[in-house]
């Protein structure tokens, strides 16, 4: 157990599942909620319908504040 532990974090490209570019737009098309690039940047797949469920879910909570 703490040699696999050891191995996920010593790859964080593995931990994070970095993307090239042709992936990301296969992911976006899958439905995939978040991106990570090859630089490590991470962005939020707004054409998910669980993102576009949670933004909802949120702007309802907000108007009731």
């Amino acid at each position: 157990m703490k040699k696999m532990l050891y191995s996920l974090f010593a790859s964080p490209d593995r931990l994070l599942q970095v993307m090239s570019h042709g992936e990301i737009q296969d992911a976006i098309e899958d439905g995939d909620r978040i991106l990570v690039d090859a630089d490590g940047n991470t962005s939020v797949n707004i054409r998910c319908q669980r993102v576009q469920e949670d933004f909802k879910r949120h702007v309802d909570a907000l108007k009731r504040a």
